[in-house]
């Protein structure tokens, strides 16, 4: 049999299905939303720093954790551990996701100090007369400039805030002893830091920058180390702007950081003001970017090249003025050594009684008519390599070691931007593989004044000023006996190089740039200044590709001989003459192949040597000639009297 029913209305249907889709146990519908939620247990750092974290979210099933150190996790652990590499203030922000969708939570934590170490701001405005212990769970505020005289310590991981105008400065017997560790650091920093101790001055977030306090003074008291230590927006101290100063004393300064401080203005102290600083300082493995001007020293202490000038989590944060400034105190120099390569030694005048060894890859910087001075006892040692040669020249030179006068492309290096150096000693110089560029304002770029040097495979470009026609850029006119100078490279220079009769000169110089053949110098040719140290038995010449100029005469004493290589050309200037007092053979090689003896003017042998292109000619009577008992009439003598 066939039932029958009676045909609903449509409305009845699609009622009855919306209500079927809203009953009570649809799992979907009654999904409570998720609270985010943790709480966290920190410990003290020893080689990293632990904090516990107990996640205490409702309602979710993953969970998604940002440390606030670049780091994340996915953990769905109640409880689990997270090690930070360094102490600080981190925002850690926890995402919890659950049926009934998302929510997320964040708080700031304060890494390396226990849990149950109740951090507090003590202020600080009187001064500190006892020994005192500063402690890592406190944040010290201080106000004024607070004297120290007896042994200030701080605990690692301590933080000590300064409001403007604010500083610390030893006095009497006082002395710092900060030794924080890698992970645990003293901070010393500006009030407005809210990133280190947390908000301080009440006054929401703020905003530190460069000035806005002082600085530590150590006011000439020796014995203070500071290790671990990161000093933060200093140097508002008006003209001597610096975040820590040494000022006479000595002290241990390493494993530090010194970023975003003043330093520069007309003083130029540094962020780290060691100029004024006496021997055994110790400056090495410190971090120096954003500040105005990184780093003072004196010549009293060496420098390795532990220490970096940019910003380790971005290389291209240096500092404005990227070099380190030498000071010269009144005290006499003592040996030391620099082997600083990432940025350049700054100098103006000094005077060095001891000697100074550079490094590889070492680059000096010479301000505007800086000269280098050695004199009793002071020598210079620079050694560098031909992948590392070791730099002298314009403060102007960015192309070596960087925009050091922070002018961008407002200036450029030009000769005589600097004066000279002057090795005057009875010890030894030596100079390899070095590279001096834009001195010789006044004349010479390196001048051998009665004194033994050993200059090889050095280059000299754009030197010199067209002042006594005796001084090269290498001025050996007054060099002991024993100089050598071999293997070096001349070009763009006013005259390259002057020698004395003291020592002999072979055939491996090169006087053009090895790039471009057509640059020379403008006076190309070696001036000899004949009558100086003239007690070697026998000089040999050999260069063949510039002409030795002879502003004097050439007078060649009994027992005395010249022996000149083939090609050799001697030009003379007027007046001047050959004089042989014993016999013709004292001028050994004289007819050799190539040798020429000619006039100044004389440009088809030996190049332009009186720098004037085709202003004059050679002609007969130029100079005088070449005499031994009687005027010689060799085919090799050109444009003589006789």
């Amino acid at each position: 049999m066939q039932l029958s029913f009676p045909r609903l209305p449509q409305c009845v249907v699609l009622s009855a299905l919306a209500l079927g889709a809203c009953k009570k146990d649809d799992p979907v519908a009654s999904s409570p939303k998720p609270k985010a939620a943790f709480a966290y247990t920190a410990s003290a750092c020893q080689s990293v720093c632990p904090v516990s974290f107990q996640n205490t979210s409702q309602n979710a099933s993953s969970y998604t954790w940002n440390f606030g150190d670049n780091t994340t996790s996915t953990s769905t652990d109640a409880t689990f551990n997270h090690a930070y590499a360094q102490a600080g203030v981190y925002r850690v922000k926890l995402t919890a996701t659950g049926a009934g969708g998302a929510d997320t939570t964040s708080q700031r934590i304060t890494v390396g100090v226990p849990t149950g170490c109740i951090r507090q701001i003590i202020p600080v405005t009187n001064a500190i007369t006892t020994a005192t212990t500063w402690e890592s769970c406190n944040v010290y505020v201080v106000d004024g400039d607070v004297g120290i005289s007896n042994i200030l310590t701080l605990q690692p991981g301590t933080v000590v805030k300064f409001k403007p105008g604010s500083g610390l400065t030893l006095n009497g017997a006082g002395r710092i002893e900060a030794v924080g560790t890698a992970n645990a650091p003293i901070v010393f920093t500006s009030v407005k830091d809210d990133a280190h101790g947390g908000g301080t001055n009440a006054d929401g977030a703020s905003v530190p920058a460069r000035k806005d306090w002082d600085h530590v003074n150590l006011n000439g008291k020796n014995g203070s180390r500071l290790e671990y230590c990161e000093f933060l927006y200093a140097g508002g101290g008006g003209t001597y702007s610096y975040a820590l100063g040494l000022s006479g004393g000595e002290a241990t300064i390493r494993n530090s950081t010194f970023a975003h401080n003043a330093g520069g203005g007309a003083s130029m102290r540094g962020a780290l003001n060691a100029g004024e600083a006496s021997a055994n300082v110790v400056i090495d493995n410190n971090t120096f970017y954003d500040n105005e001007m990184p780093l003072r020293v004196s010549t009293l202490f060496s420098l390795d090249n532990s220490n970096s000038f940019h910003n380790p989590q971005n290389a291209s944060q240096k500092n404005d003025y990227n070099g380190i400034w030498v000071e010269d105190p009144s005290a006499s120099s003592l040996p030391l050594s620099w082997n600083e390569t990432e940025v350049p030694f700054v100098l103006d005048n000094t005077y060095w009684q001891s000697q100074l060894t550079l490094g590889p890859g070492v680059t000096l910087k010479l301000l505007p008519n800086a000269a280098m001075q050695f004199g009793s006892g002071g020598y210079l040692t620079a050694r560098g390599t031909a992948a590392q040669p070791v730099i002298f020249t314009s403060y102007k030179d960015d192309a070596h070691g960087g925009d050091t006068n922070h002018d961008g492309s407002a200036s450029a290096p030009a000769k005589k931007d600097w004066r000279n150096i002057i090795a005057g000693s009875s010890a030894d110089s030596e100079f390899d593989h070095c590279q001096f560029m834009y001195g010789g304002n006044g004349g010479s770029t390196i001048n051998l004044f009665a004194c033994t040097v050993r200059i090889t495979h050095c280059t000299f470009a754009h030197n010199g000023q067209d002042d006594q026609i005796t001084e090269g850029t290498v001025d050996a006119s007054r060099a002991k006996a024993g100089t050598v100078i071999q293997d070096n490279v001349f070009y763009d220079n006013v005259r390259p190089l002057s020698i004395a009769s003291s020592f002999d000169l072979d055939n491996s110089n090169s006087f053009h740039n090895p790039q471009n053949t057509n640059e020379k110098n403008q006076f190309q040719g070696i001036v000899v200044y004949w009558d100086v140290n003239a007690t070697k038995q026998s000089v040999n010449w050999e260069e063949t590709e510039v002409a030795y100029v002879n502003s004097q005469s050439i007078d060649l004493v009994a027992g005395k001989t010249l022996r000149l290589g083939n090609s050799v050309t001697l030009k003379f200037l007027p007046g001047t003459e050959v004089f042989l007092r014993e016999k013709a053979e004292q001028l050994q090689n004289a007819a050799g192949t190539g040798v020429a003896f000619t006039s100044y003017k004389d440009d088809t042998r030996g190049g332009d040597s009186n720098g004037n292109g085709s202003a004059d000619s050679p002609a007969n009577n130029d100079w005088k000639g070449v005499y031994a008992g009687t005027w010689q009439t060799w085919a090799t003598i050109h444009y003589d009297s006789h």
